[in-house]
């Protein structure tokens, strides 16, 4: 008798230090109610987090009219500690609530500011990992980034070693900065073996002045240019990146669980569920050429 009620008293003790215990909570999603075609990128966030967590969920759509004092009420009324925060509003409700609750950030370019979340901003690995794909010769790659992106280059530079590739790294200050940065830039690239990398920045990779300008140069130059922005792909880049929503969504469950355990301080990581487009005929202008097996790792691909 002794030995069962020892067992029992191991078994009640183990459940309730383990991460299933955290199912039972309930988990608050907060995002923006939009209109279609938009509000399938938050639908697919949603799924994933329905898919991956074991335990209840209350949704918090709001309206582009809402009130942040009203829906931080809400979540002290039910004491819901564990906050998954999706786009600009979700991130006004996290400002309000991060530090007395576990709060996950999403579907935003986040950069490290005390709030945890995954950031839009793609894994460099996952873009040096397409590059050697794509395109193997190539060994440097350059990239020009604003102070915002600071911390996402010293990830990309200990990652660009680990694959044996040189990431060249220009900090600028202003729109201006950056012009003069490229002009010199592009006069010491080698087409055979270097690459621009344009990040989710909206200075140097400025959609009006810098995109049109690498983007000619590039093909006059036989340069490989690719980018973080999943747009780019079909304005003429090699390649782009998109993220996976319905996998973020997973993620996002993960890291709040994690927060809500104490097994993570809070933290800003990249996107490393990202999906690849390709520009196919900005590939063949390069003389690249890849077959059936290797497509199979494009989810889009542009033809123009």
């Amino acid at each position: 008798m002794g030995n069962l009620l020892c067992k029992q008293l191991c078994l009640i003790s183990l459940l309730l230090s383990s991460p299933v215990l955290l199912a039972a909570e309930v988990l608050s999603v907060i995002y923006p109610e939009v209109k279609a075609p938009y509000d399938e990128i938050f639908k697919q966030i949603v799924k994933g987090i329905e898919d991956e967590y074991q335990g209840p969920i209350k949704l918090y759509p709001l309206k582009s009219e809402f009130s942040v004092t009203d829906t931080v009420q809400q979540l002290d009324e039910h004491n819901e500690q564990m906050v998954i925060a999706l786009g600009k509003s979700g991130y006004q409700v996290a400002k309000a609530v991060y530090q007395r609750k576990s709060v996950a950030v999403g579907a935003l370019p986040i950069q490290p500011n005390g709030i945890s979340g995954v950031s839009l901003l793609a894994e460099p690995k996952v873009l040096f990992d397409s590059l050697r794909l794509l395109a193997p010769s190539v060994k440097r790659v350059a990239v020009l980034h604003t102070p915002a992106n600071k911390w996402l280059i010293g990830r990309a530079k200990a990652q660009a070693d680990q694959l044996g590739l040189t990431l060249l790294h220009i900090e600028v200050s202003d729109l201006k900065n950056a012009v003069a940065e490229y002009d010199t830039l592009l006069k010491a690239l080698n087409p055979q073996t270097d690459a621009i990398w344009l990040p989710l920045d909206p200075i140097t990779a400025n959609e009006q002045v810098i995109l049109p300008k690498l983007l000619e140069y590039a093909w006059e130059h036989n340069l490989v240019l690719f980018s973080s922005k999943p747009e780019h792909a079909k304005r003429g880049a090699l390649f782009s990146m998109f993220p996976n929503h319905y996998e973020l969504g997973k993620g996002l469950v993960f890291m709040v669980q994690k927060l809500r355990s104490k097994e993570i301080a809070s933290s800003v990581l990249p996107m490393d569920k990202m999906q690849l487009a390709v520009n196919l005929r900005t590939a063949a202008h390069l003389g690249f050429a890849y077959n059936t097996q290797l497509r199979t790792n494009f989810s889009i691909v542009f033809n123009k």
